[in-house]
């Protein structure tokens, strides 16, 4: 009579812890500073964020995640320690970042209007091989659409180091336009005499 007693509630135990193991806790946001980075200035293939509570956790960026800023941006966060908010799905291993933000910007939810990312013209003039007023230093943010428009009596390329890119120089004014994305300081040359135009501070 006891084990018959006994019976339905030990089914009934093995069925609510059944019944957890089913549940789907569904993505955690959470709030911390950016320790290490795995990968270089142009892609991110983990890394490992210190959260509020104190956890070390390694984060894997997911590739169909929502990153409202370019993934070598957390290299900033990093230097500065300035806090992230993301978006873990816990059913992988490492757990994947759906969704990366500035811990205190308000559009993390969507709250706010998407802004126009900004634009930067660098006119150039280059005569005789030399720009007009020397090299100079340039300063944008990342995620800024930079456009060099290039004036002169030159033929030759201008090389953007660090981004790799070429502007060809031929009769008339040129344009290159491209996405700040990468932060750091690089250099903008003629090609052929390798004279330096534009040291562009990208931060």
């Amino acid at each position: 009579m006891r084990r018959i007693r006994t019976l339905p509630a030990v089914l009934l135990l093995v069925a609510a812890v059944a019944g957890c193991g089913d549940s789907d806790p569904g993505p955690e946001t959470v709030r911390g500073v950016v320790l290490e980075i795995e990968g270089d200035l142009t892609s991110v293939e983990s890394f490992v964020i210190r959260t509020d509570s104190g956890d070390l956790l390694e984060v894997a960026p997911a590739p169909d995640g929502d990153f409202r800023f370019p993934l070598p941006h957390l290299h900033d966060h990093r230097r500065t320690s300035a806090p992230i908010l993301v978006e873990l799905d816990r059913t992988v291993d490492p757990p994947r970042a759906i969704a990366i933000q500035d811990a205190d910007d308000p559009t993390w939810h969507g709250q706010a209007e998407e802004q126009a990312t900004p634009e930067r013209v660098i006119d150039l003039v280059i005569v005789d091989g030399v720009l007009e007023g020397g090299a100079r230093r340039e300063s944008v943010a990342v995620g800024d659409t930079v456009t060099l428009r290039v004036r002169g009596d030159s033929t030759d390329e201008i090389h953007v180091h660090g981004y790799d890119l070429y502007l060809t120089l031929v009769d008339g004014p040129a344009e290159l336009t491209f996405e700040a994305s990468i932060p750091g300081v690089f250099e903008i040359e003629l090609e052929g005499p390798h004279t330096l135009l534009v040291r562009l501070e990208v931060n």
